[in-house]
């Protein structure tokens, strides 16, 4: 059976195909579309199929999938406390190393683990400074335009050590006198500038977002808004200072709240190779931080995992180019196609890369016949259900697992769907336009339709 494309010559649709995927607003020239059967087979939907576009966010499910099958699900990133002086007493003379394995979900209960630990070995003081090795990514690479959101938690950059995301969460408490502001992770030197009021509405509709605001500025966090009874427990985040400040204030307050003292410092250095660990923490697997990555498309989760393929593939020494490299030597192996690809993170938090619709179709296919197809298809969100697919598709007849993907002239869908027929395909649709943001409910309904009509789009005998 042939089969018939979606496009017509160059850039026109069919017109029965036009109807049957109720294409709405988005014009021809904006979208790329590609449909297959899950398992494997060509497509039976193509439309520019083959064009570079830009992915956002579904360019994460290049670097999961990749990383699921080089590094296996059970992959576990370290993180240590080392010394190269034997304690004296209760007291630490020379300095603590802090060294950083890339764990892009390491947060503060893994540094206050690290610090219980170290009590319990009795030290109590630190004597010395307290050395920041971030040795394992030397280089962390770049998003390009992007300067503009570097006060966003979705730009914050990858580190060998980063910390808790580099974000302090404010739980809000509602309070006949007013509104309690707690700080999660506490930080030595932040300053919390509170101008919350409490508002006469009882309700939370909405939620906490929509009556109060969190910014930081410098060493202060100012939270502004009326706040509801009913948003009472609400939480808000943002991230704070540069990665090294951030974490000397999160060990210095985690490291007293164990009990601790610290003299000296905390700044950057190399360990010493006849250092010795004196706590260590692991990580969660491979799969449950792809899970985190895919679910809630977690940029500095993601170019942390790109960067470790580097780390762990060492080919020249720039743990950048390494990454890539690995992602490439891996898709060759498993004979994808990827045309026009181009990465410069491997997050898609980047307006230089690109991947076409078909090569994103193939990596799904890969997918799903991957030895881990298990731990990588459950951790793409669930339509109406959970993830960034929480309020999409609500109410809908639509069974489907999709990343997502946005940028201000990017939407993009890539996942798996299941037709009215029973049948299952790979699907994926990317939009670049100058009116990407306001073409969502168009994406969504195509998305329907395609799910609800497959058979229209093969060809007659």
């Amino acid at each position: 059976m042939m089969l018939r494309p979606l496009l017509a010559a160059c850039c026109l649709l069919l017109p029965s195909l036009a109807h049957a995927l109720n294409l709405g607003a988005i014009r021809p020239d904006e979208v790329a579309i590609w449909m297959a059967p899950q398992d494997g087979g060509p497509a039976i939907v193509q439309h520019r199929a083959d064009a570079p576009m830009n992915p956002a966010s579904t360019m994460k499910l290049l670097t999961t999938l990749s990383a699921l099958e080089l590094l296996a699900p059970d992959y576990r990133w370290r993180t240590e406390l080392l010394a190269d002086a034997r304690p004296r007493g209760d007291t630490l003379d020379g300095p603590l190393y802090w060294k950083g394995g890339g764990d892009p979900h390491f947060d503060r209960n893994d540094l206050a683990a690290l610090a219980r630990d170290l009590r319990g070995r009795g030290i109590r003081h630190l004597a010395g400074d307290v050395v920041l090795d971030k040795q394992r990514f030397a280089r962390t690479g770049s998003a390009d335009d992007f300067a503009s959101d570097s006060d966003k938690a979705f730009a914050v950059p990858p580190d060998a050590l980063l910390a808790h995301l580099k974000v302090v969460w404010t739980t809000l408490f509602v309070q006949p006198d007013g509104v309690r502001v707690a700080l999660d992770p506490p930080l030595d030197g932040l300053k919390v500038d509170n101008r919350l009021t409490v508002s006469q509405q009882a309700n939370c509709e909405g939620g906490v977002k929509r009556y109060a605001s969190l910014s930081a500025q410098g060493d202060t966090l100012r939270l502004e808004g009326a706040l509801p009874a009913g948003c009472d427990g609400g939480k808000l985040f943002a991230p704070v200072w540069e990665h090294d400040a951030y974490q000397a204030a999160m060990f210095a307050a985690l490291w007293r709240e164990a009990g601790g003292s610290l003299a000296g410092q905390v700044r950057r250095g190399l360990t010493p190779a006849n250092a010795v660990t004196l706590a260590s923490v692991s990580s969660p697997t491979l799969a449950e931080v792809v899970r985190d990555i895919n679910k809630y498309s977690n940029n500095t989760m993601a170019r942390q995992l790109f960067l470790t393929l580097g780390a762990e593939f060492v080919q020249e020494g720039d743990v950048l180019r390494d990454g890539e490299a690995a992602v490439r030597r891996w898709a060759t192996q498993r004979k994808l196609a990827l045309p026009g690809l181009q990465l410069e993170n491997g997050s898609g938090l980047s307006r230089r890369e690109r991947i076409s619709a078909a090569g994103l179709g193939a990596l799904l296919q890969a997918g799903a016949n991957s030895p881990y197809a298990p731990e990588f298809m459950a951790s793409l969100p669930i339509a109406a259900r959970d993830g960034t697919l929480r309020r999409r598709f609500v109410g809908q007849p639509v069974e489907a697992r999709f990343k997502t993907g946005s940028l201000n002239d990017v939407r993009a869908l890539a996942g798996y769907v299941k037709a009215v027929d029973g049948r299952r395909y790979a699907l994926v649709v990317l939009i670049n336009s100058p009116r990407a943001s306001e073409l969502t409910p168009a994406m969504d309904a195509l998305v329907a339709g395609l799910i609800r009509h497959p058979g229209r789009l093969e060809a007659e005998p």
